[in-house]
């Protein structure tokens, strides 16, 4: 049984399908979910001499935080579950592992963004680190259209 879930997301179609899905999975479990939105700031470092740039860069991904949480929020308002927002800063695997192991939560639910080839190599994958070295269950949900 599940009492505490973790929904990642970043605003992506895939990520809200996994929203969706985590919602759901609450709703049947009667447990409460805590969605969390991690604004990738590490990546700021290089606009360093660009100081203005950095700051308005820095507000977009806060404010496309909101909007992504805002998002789930209202789908578990409607699902009739309790629902807990957080933005963090910071590289979002790191983010992601240290949440989900401090909060105590029964799984963690996030999209894959199914990466492949040079790009994954180059770039790597959140959901891949993710699911490397976390110590609680995970509900890895592919991209595409749902279902219903």
């Amino acid at each position: 049984m599940f009492n505490s879930i973790l929904i990642a997301t970043d605003g992506s179609e895939t990520s809200h399908k996994a929203a969706k899905m985590g919602v759901e999975l609450a709703q049947m479990h009667g447990a409460k979910i805590t969605v969390v939105y991690v604004a990738d700031t590490s990546r700021l470092g290089y606009l360093s001499d660009y100081i203005q740039y950095s700051g308005m860069v820095r507000e977009l991904m806060l404010k496309e935080g909101k909007d992504a949480t805002d998002s789930v929020e209202e789908l578990a308002k409607q699902a009739g579950v309790v629902c807990e927002k957080v933005i963090l800063e910071g590289r979002p695997s790191d983010e992601l592992l240290r949440v989900s192991k401090e909060s105590d939560v029964d799984l963690l639910v996030m999209g894959s963004v199914g990466r492949g080839g040079l790009d994954r190599f180059l770039l790597g994958s959140v959901a891949e680190k993710v699911v490397q070295h976390s110590k609680v269950p995970i509900m890895l949900v592919p991209g595409g259209k749902l279902s219903k």
